[in-house]
């Protein structure tokens, strides 16, 4: 037995119509007498179209157009993927798969087809079980202003609990940011940052305590230094800066306070099982 293609199922549906006994079809093509009765039923319900391929399963739903407006509205003013598109939708009652918005935004040209898989990371993300256990800090050059922009961004919830934006990036900014997001969401058992020289200062073989260890140190808050070389050590924060750059630069928000409450309380993160970073921190909160 193997797989017929359409032209000999068209021959062998021809060949009985011809009055050519069924045995002899069988014994032409190989095949059981259950195949010919088949291909005769599908031939006179269908047609020749009856005897063509068709897919399996489930026939793929049609997109209504309202949902592709929202769909192709999400990925340009967000920048959002299928997946993440698939989750914001489904929190307001919509069950839309991520392939049929993959689809959509295929033939729209606003993604490309991905033909090779990631590679496999070499390296383990971590993550710290509760909220407040470290804050992650760091600096970037803001393009949309022209200033400096620090954030501290919680480890276990990637929320955002203090930002600004300076023309300078020193160590009293960061000390400012940091005690500002003590008032707002309690101190953090530990900070980690970069080498910077906001943070951290190496003379010869010793480390010097700068003006920002020092305020940690009084502060009773753990101060722990990304590898040299591994921006992945302090991956939550600068993948923070790729969102904001990335995110920001389609035209969505007012300012940067706008996009921070999005990023803070509507923008759902794949990591924390498509749910906000507010809605993280204030579950895990009451659960502690």
């Amino acid at each position: 037995m193997y797989k017929l293609n359409f032209k000999k199922r068209v021959w062998i549906v021809k060949q009985h119509l011809k009055g050519i006994s069924t045995s002899k079809i069988c014994l032409a093509q190989n095949i059981s007498r259950m195949t010919i009765s088949n291909l005769i039923k599908s031939y006179n319900v269908f047609g020749w179209d009856g005897l063509k391929d068709h897919k399996t399963g489930r026939p793929e739903t049609k997109l209504s157009k309202n949902a592709e407006i929202i769909i192709l509205d999400l990925r340009k003013r967000f920048g959002y993927g299928a997946c993440h598109i698939e989750q914001l939708l489904k929190r307001k009652g919509f069950g839309i798969s991520h392939r049929q918005i993959e689809k959509l935004l295929l033939r729209n040209d606003l993604v490309k087809p991905n033909i090779k898989k990631q590679k496999s990371r070499k390296w383990v993300r971590y993550e710290l079980p509760n909220p407040n256990d470290m804050a992650h800090t760091d600096w970037t050059y803001c393009p949309f202003t022209g200033k400096h922009l620090s954030v501290y961004i919680d480890d276990r919830t990637r929320l955002i609990t203090s930002f600004g934006l300076f023309s300078r990036a020193t160590a009293n900014n960061s000390i400012a940011l940091l005690k500002s997001a003590i008032v707002e969401y309690g101190k953090p058992k530990s900070v980690m940052t970069d080498h910077g020289p906001q943070y951290y200062t190496n003379k010869g073989d010793s480390q010097v305590n700068t003006q920002f260890r020092i305020v940690l140190n009084a502060l009773g808050i753990k101060h722990y230094l990304a590898r040299v070389n591994r921006p992945q050590t302090n991956g939550k924060v600068e993948r923070f800066f790729l969102t904001y750059k990335t995110e920001y630069a389609t035209g969505s928000f007012k300012n940067i306070y706008d996009f921070i409450k999005h990023y803070n309380e509507e923008r759902i993160h794949m990591r924390l099982n498509y749910q906000t970073p507010k809605e993280v921190w204030n579950e895990l909160k009451n659960v502690n």
